[in-house]
């Protein structure tokens, strides 16, 4: 199995080596790692291809494939269509088993549950999910957050996962780098990151400046935009005049109803009413 090599000051984040760009790096910390420990086999993570990397040379072997489809899913637009069909459980290369899509994600540090919350909702939205399981829809676009969150989603919802959970770290680390962004080592509200979230993902798809900007429209205020119809009355001495205007939003907070005042028999749970 190909190895991932620890960098100084990442310990147990396994990161793979990002750095293996050319077989045979002699001055590299992975060709020191692969001496040091004799793991002689790295991915480059951008061409996918395998190196021995103490040797320098390319290594083609379909048992590897299954280690490149983990670090990097792909999913076609029959699999895609398939994907809300097929309830059948699926089984990690560990061994265990589990339901694409409706899978764990590591809670870093203790710290992150509350990105995982926004996560794990976002996932639940059809249109938004096939978008971005398909690379080929965002893979010219410049924004970290933009693939970090792509992959992340393909992993979730791939049938050939490693383990049967997934780490959102990487997408974490993309979240790190944005400037006046909450901090990823401090609980937030979920509903603030996941407001934060979608703005920087519509950002990203149609271009970090509105000056640049060719279209206003993504796929996220596609799926989540709505307008509120504004009126404004306008008296005149002769006559009262009315003017609608409707003003765009991507969430829209309401008051909840007061509490009903009427229990079930066993005067323990409230039920619900709809006025």
């Amino acid at each position: 199995m190909p190895c991932r090599a620890e960098l100084p000051g990442t310990a147990g984040q396994h990161n793979p080596a990002r750095f293996c760009h050319v077989p045979r790096p002699t001055r590299s910390q992975a060709y020191t790692h692969s001496l040091e420990a004799e793991h002689h086999v790295f991915i480059n993570l951008e061409t996918e291809k395998f190196y021995c990397i103490t040797e320098g040379y390319k290594i083609e072997d379909p048992s590897l494939y299954d280690i490149r489809n983990v670090f990097n899913p792909r999913f076609s637009k029959e699999e895609i269509q398939q994907i809300d069909k097929n309830n059948l459980w699926s089984r990690a290369l560990d061994g265990s088993n589990y339901i694409p899509g409706m899978v764990g994600l590591n809670n870093i540090n203790l710290e992150t549950d509350f990105i995982n919350i926004a996560i794990q909702s976002l996932m639940r939205v059809t249109r938004l999910r096939d978008f971005f399981l398909i690379l080929e829809n965002y893979q010219l676009f410049k924004s970290p957050i933009v693939h970090r969150f792509g992959e992340l989603t393909r992993k979730i919802w791939h049938a050939r996962n490693y383990k049967g959970h997934v780490s959102p770290h990487e997408f974490l680390q993309a979240v790190k780098t944005c400037k006046k962004w909450c901090q990823i080592c401090q609980h937030s509200n979920p509903v603030e990151f996941m407001s934060r979230l979608l703005n920087k993902l519509h950002k990203g798809l149609i271009g970090t400046s509105k000056k640049n900007t060719t279209t206003t429209s993504s796929i996220i205020h596609e799926c989540f935009q709505g307008k509120l119809e504004v009126a404004k009355e306008i008296i005149n001495p002769d006559n009262t005049t009315t003017e609608t205007c409707r003003m765009p939003f991507l969430m829209f907070g309401l008051d909840l109803p007061p509490p009903p005042l009427f229990k079930d028999v066993m005067e323990k749970n409230i039920i619900p009413q709809v006025a």
